[in-house]
């Protein structure tokens, strides 16, 4: 089979900092085209099928992460080093963990990167991030069980750790070898497994990435078996026909053969999941919060991203019965968000989780595959609180924080109860952040539209024409024609002296930026804005909008409106009042 050219690292047997990310983006790719088989053989604690999706959707957090690092680096003028890439991987992977599944691979992801030296990754590192793995996940999980993903790790990393292989590609064909014997195994090793014939999913998902790993330094994809649990039934394994578009073949199910459950640890009957992330804490806390879940529940994990002081996260998961105690428990411990709760014993397909975004708000989603409910159309503006924000819901829309920690604001996104989404970024969002959104509001099933609002003037004006009664696409075009239509601007305070396209500023000086670019230095409140916007009706315009920060009493507004009213009679000028933040002053001219 032939395969695309790699990039390895620059020294033989080695991966370097685009090695890394190219691996990162193939697993990305075989988990998408193996989610269904992962999700058909989840079996355990119900046959909810999510593994699949729950590894794809923890993968491509880590890869979204460890993207936007090498763009930062990248425009700052450096290169990135492989731990550097590794380590964001780990840190987008326990940011964005779903299901046990999920925060068991973020840990063998923040592994790589703890193991990894700054340039390179090598057959030692391979071999140290293996024993590392476990050692993080055999201390983050209660109670481990074995027939499972942990069994599957362990082995590959035992192997790993006694060959005597001098390269990279030799010891990944080691570590994957022992895992995909390690997986037929599982079928004896745990009772709900054997039961119903399966292998277990989680370890099919990790059998995935290691042969992931060998593809990338070899070009070559290893043969294996696939399997798929039967239909509506949670019996004998039943072999795909034909071959593997992986390269393997199918075999025959049964006792050999396929799925399992997404769960490393113990396997007590409860009927919630409970995940949310905790910050502002420590490893000892972490440690406290993790024996107290022990006592409300089973498949307990409380993994951390290898993070210093404020800048650390722990994921934490949980089956239980009781919810409350769950989520209360942490509240002394740290700083809690991003609480989701499953319940795992609705029907396949009619499963519902509560989200919560901000206090007080919960919001509740389908199925990812399988939204259900009347369907619904809704706005969801990124914008601050306050007055600002008011402008927004006050017009029907949902509005969002860009403030919330971490990855918090997508989270509160993809929290948004609706059928169909259309989105609002208004410069809030980076590139990295709207392909996460994405690729969230995808897995979710939503049909949503992300449009390219640049400013919340542009934001504004597309809400101005919104249509819930016609379809998405033509509210999208409507909307997104509207923000096009509108040249935006705003007024800031220069942090620093610097350089600009119309001359040297100081620290403090007012920089009027229209579009992207500082067009005009000032010290005067009043006078800076109308410049601004006597420079922006050049080109012409019927209406003027401008949001006035709290820098702006009612004197400076008005002065503001009385002077465009004089100098441009024949144009409509609105003033709202955005409360406090950087931005001094918003300017949008349609």
């Amino acid at each position: 089979m032939t395969q695309e050219t790699t990039r390895v690292g620059e020294r033989p047997g080695t991966l370097d900092a685009q090695g890394v990310l190219t691996w990162a983006r193939r697993c990305v790719e075989r988990l998408a085209e193996r989610r269904d088989e992962i999700n058909s053989l989840n079996v355990f604690p119900v046959p909810d099928s999510d593994t699949g999706t729950n590894l794809l959707y923890t993968m491509r957090a880590a890869l979204d992460r460890a993207e936007g690092e090498d763009a930062w680096i990248s425009e700052g003028g450096g290169i990135a080093g492989a731990r550097e890439i590794a380590l964001a991987l780990g840190r987008g992977a326990v940011h964005g963990a779903r299901g046990n599944s999920g925060v068991i691979l973020s840990q063998v992801l923040r592994a790589v990167g703890e193991a990894a030296t700054f340039t390179v990754v090598d057959a030692a590192t391979y071999r140290r991030a293996l024993r590392t793995a476990v050692t993080l996940v055999d201390h983050a999980i209660s109670d481990p069980v074995e027939g499972t993903i942990i069994t599957v790790l362990r082995e590959a990393a035992g192997a790993a750790s006694r060959s005597t292989a001098a390269t990279l590609v030799e010891i990944a064909r080691v570590a994957a070898d022992a895992a995909a014997e390690a997986l037929e195994k599982t079928t004896a090793q745990l009772a709900v497994l054997r039961n119903a014939g399966v292998v277990d999913a989680g370890g099919r998902g990790l059998l995935i990435l290691l042969d992931t790993m060998v593809e990338v330094l070899s070009g070559e994809i290893p043969e294996r078996r696939v399997y798929l649990a039967p239909t509506g039934s949670s019996g004998s394994a039943r072999p795909v026909d034909g071959t593997d578009t992986l390269g393997g073949t199918s075999t025959p199910g049964g006792p050999d053969g396929a799925a399992g459950c997404d769960s490393g640890s113990s396997l007590a009957e409860t009927r919630y999941e409970v995940m949310y992330a905790l910050t502002h804490s420590d490893d000892a806390r972490a440690d406290e919060l993790r024996s107290v879940l022990r006592t409300l529940g089973d498949s307990v994990a409380v993994v951390g991203d290898g993070g210093v002081g404020d800048q650390a996260r722990w994921s934490v998961h949980v089956h239980t019965d009781e919810i409350g105690p769950a989520i209360e428990s942490a509240l002394p411990l740290g700083r809690i968000a991003e609480i989701r709760v499953t319940d795992m014993l609705d029907p396949v397909g009619e499963g519902r989780t509560a989200r919560v975004g901000s206090p007080g708000e919960i919001e509740r989603g389908g199925d990812p595959d399988h939204p259900s409910g009347t369907p619904t159309r809704k706005v969801v503006s990124i914008v601050g609180s306050g007055p600002l924000g008011e402008l927004f819901t006050d017009s029907g829309a949902v509005s969002v924080d860009p403030g919330t920690n971490g990855d918090g604001v997508i989270d509160a996104v993809l929290a948004v109860d609706a059928d169909e989404v259309v989105v609002l970024p208004n410069g809030f969002l980076s590139r990295n952040q709207i392909s996460s959104l994405d690729a969230g509001l995808r897995d979710l099933g939503r049909h949503a539209l992300i449009l390219p609002t640049a400013s919340v003037v542009q934001g504004l004006s597309a809400l101005a024409v919104h249509d819930e009664s016609t379809t998405l696409s033509l509210d999208g075009f409507g909307m997104a024609d509207a923000a096009a239509a509108t040249r935006h601007g705003y007024l800031v305070r220069a942090e620093q002296d610097a350089l600009t396209l119309v001359g040297r500023c100081t620290e403090g000086d007012l920089l009027g930026v229209i579009g992207h670019d500082v067009a005009l230095i000032d010290q005067d409140l009043v006078g800076s804005v109308c410049a601004m916007i006597d420079m922006m009706l050049a080109a012409g315009g019927e209406l003027v909008t401008v949001l006035f920060g709290a820098d702006y009493d009612e004197a400076a507004t008005e002065k503001v409106l009385e002077n465009l009213r004089h100098r441009h009679p024949g144009v409509e000028v609105v003033g709202y009042g955005a409360g406090p933040g950087t931005v001094l002053a918003h300017v949008g001219v349609e």
